[in-house]
Parts: structure tokens; sequence; C-alpha cells
């Protein structure tokens, strides 16, 4: 099974390219809708997790999330097969940042910037086309494939522009080197953490969320931006940076960690509540909150 599914990664990679993007992004979204009514791979998960989280919504509104949410995760693939056509002309086309001048600004502090993100809109074009847009690379930490050879594969078109992958379990010493080096480190902060994680509020009280992004922050003093890219009807992105104060962490406790992460968790909930159908709905986002039972 592994073989056949990095040979169809290889043939998407050869053939995507072939078509124009529009045509690419068109398709994208007859075929998440296509999955929606044929393959509803992780369906239940996507409608136990917008129950949870939005009680007030009725079922045919959740279902249509839902559909949105398969929409947005196969034009995320089909725009990442496309990355080896985009220039910084047409990423200039595709990506309107909030503040472009601020990633200079914060990197003249000479501590680094630690960009938190998450598995919203199209994530991987976030990293792939912002990083060119200003210039600077991104040193991404992210979680390694249990396929090998794919894991492989992925994360070479993920560094053909310059960006450099860092693998989760060997990410401390790295990330601390990089900060000190005055380097952008980028990270999705929105998985399901373990138990033993900091317990914040997300939709729901006491969900465990990763709290490294919140220790390396205010452990080095580097600056800290949210930024997230929500898709325009164009199939374009505007891509939103929020700046979290960072005097508000000068001491390096549990309790300050918690607050940080408790306020880049909270940045994220207000993004999807206001467009719940670009988020990754189908991970099982709160099967580690204590007391709660879900399938």
């Amino acid at each position: 099974m592994n073989y056949l599914v990095f040979l169809l990664f290889i043939i998407l990679e050869k053939v995507i390219p072939l078509f124009p993007l529009s045509f690419v992004q068109f398709m994208a979204k007859l075929k998440g809708k296509l999955f929606y009514y044929v393959l509803p791979i992780r369906k239940k998960t996507a409608y136990q997790n917008l129950k949870l989280a939005f009680p007030e919504k009725s079922d045919k509104e959740i279902k249509q999330i839902i559909k949105g949410c398969y929409v947005n995760v196969i034009t995320v693939i089909a725009e990442y097969f496309y990355f080896s056509k985009l220039n910084k002309e047409k990423l200039n086309k595709l990506i309107k940042l909030e503040k472009p001048g601020i990633f200079e600004q914060k990197l003249k502090q000479g501590k680094g910037l630690i960009i938190i993100s998450a598995h919203f809109g199209n994530w991987e074009l976030m990293a792939y086309g912002v990083s060119q847009l200003i210039g600077y690379p991104y040193n991404v930490i992210v979680k390694e494939q249990s396929n090998l050879k794919l894991d492989k594969e992925i994360n070479r078109i993920r560094e053909m522009r310059g960006n450099k992958m860092i693998e989760m379990s060997r990410s401390m010493r790295e990330v601390l080197s990089l900060l000190r080096h005055n380097k952008i480190i980028a990270m999705l902060s929105d998985q399901s953490a373990p138990k033993e994680n900091v317990k914040v509020n997300f939709f729901i009280p006491g969900v465990p969320v990763y709290e490294g992004a919140a220790r390396f922050a205010i452990k080095t003093g580097a600056p800290v931006i949210f930024g997230i890219p929500f898709r325009n009807n164009d199939n374009s992105y505007f891509v939103k940076l929020i700046e979290i104060d960072m005097n508000k962490y000068k001491e390096y406790n549990d309790e300050n960690v918690k607050l940080l992460t408790q306020e880049h968790t909270k940045i994220l909930e207000d993004c999807i509540r206001r467009q719940p159908d670009h988020w990754l709905w189908f991970h099982r986002r709160f099967k580690n909150v204590e007391g709660l039972k879900i399938d």
C-alpha cells in the first residue's frame, strides 16, 4: 500500500502542473464534493467535532461545513502539486499579506521570529509562498510520516525554494539555535496533543494543546506572529498576520506558558468561527480531553 501511495504521489506531481492553476482549483472543488458523497473518509469524525464545537448549528449547517472541508483539503493537495510552477510573480498575485513589513521589523530585534499557524486554508502554500514573498526562508517543524519514502518526497517539494523542515522529535535544540541566529521558525500548533500538555479552552474547556511554541517564545524572547490564510472567492489568499504582545510574558514559568498557549489558541478559534470550512475537522482533535467520550 505504501508503494501505491508513493506512486500516486509521483503521478500527481507530474500531471497536475501540466494544467492552468485555475483549472486545477476548479477540478479540486468538484472532486472535494465528490469525496463528500462517494468516498466520505472521516466524515463521522468531522461531524462529531463540529457538533462538539458548534452545538447551536443545525445538521444541515454542519453538513455544509463538512462539504466545504472536503473541498478545502482537496484544494490544498492540488495546489501543493502546483508549487513548482509558482514563481514570485505568480505568488504575488495568489497571496496578499496583511502586513508584509512586519517580518523584517521583528527580525531587526535579533531574536529570531516564531510564526504560529494551523491546518487552515492552504497551510502548505502559506509556508511555501509567504517565505518567498518576504525574502526570508522558514524553518518549519513537521511530523514525520509513517511512509518514509513519501515523507522524503513531500519534504523535497516543501524545501525546493529554500525552506527547511525540522522533524518534531529533534526540534528543541535546533530551534533554539536557529532563534539565536535570528531565523524564522514556523509551526502548526492545532493538532491533538497528549494529555500531559497544557490544557486550555478551544471551543470546549480542558483541551490539551502543544506548548512548544509558547515555551520557545518565552524562553528566548523571540517575537511571535500568528499567521493564517483565508481563501477568497477567486481562489487567491489573504494572509492575516496577528502580532502577539510578548511583553506580557517576560518571565519563563508554567503559568505564562499556559496563558500564551491560550492566547494563540483563542486567535485560531476566532478564525475558525469566521470560516469553519477552512479548518481540518477530520482530525480527532478532542480525543485527549479528560472525561469526554467520542468514537
